[in-house]
């Protein structure tokens, strides 16, 4: 886990969106943030079959990222992970999560964090060869 530090920051289609938006993030609009804990790279297979006793992902790998789960299996693993360490892990919010993926207070206006260049920070369709790839390569 990575300590996030709380800022106010334009939350939905901002300028440095463009065309990447979508009207379900409309209208941009100021969220303020606490300081919070996010977890550093995604959950891999390895932690979820730690967890849960099961590796329900289709691309298989210890050290990639769980897929195949959904928001309840998600929710499920939380309750497990909480009674097995006695912490109180949960989801982040939306208003957490693009934040963070954004850079946080961190972000120097880029559109993606530490990049304008989505290819730099992040596997998707046009660069992962349809395949998930380790936690923490981008």
């Amino acid at each position: 886990m990575v300590e996030v530090n709380g800022g106010t920051f334009t939350m939905g289609a901002t300028t440095e969106q463009g065309s990447d938006a979508y009207s379900d993030e409309k209208p941009a609009h100021n969220v303020t943030l606490s300081n919070y804990y996010i977890s550093k790279y995604e959950l891999t297979q390895e932690e979820w079959e730690t967890v849960m006793g099961n590796n329900p992902s289709y691309d298989e790998g210890d050290n990639k990222p769980v897929e195949q789960v959904s928001w309840n299996d998600c929710q499920e693993f939380i309750k497990k992970l909480n009674l097995l360490t006695g912490l109180q892990f949960r989801l982040p919010t939306e208003a957490e999560w693009e934040y963070a993926a954004r850079g946080g207070n961190r972000s120097q206006e880029y559109k993606y964090s530490g990049s304008n260049n989505i290819g730099d920070v992040a596997w998707f369709r046009y660069n992962s060869s349809s395949t998930t790839h380790q936690v923490g390569t981008k």
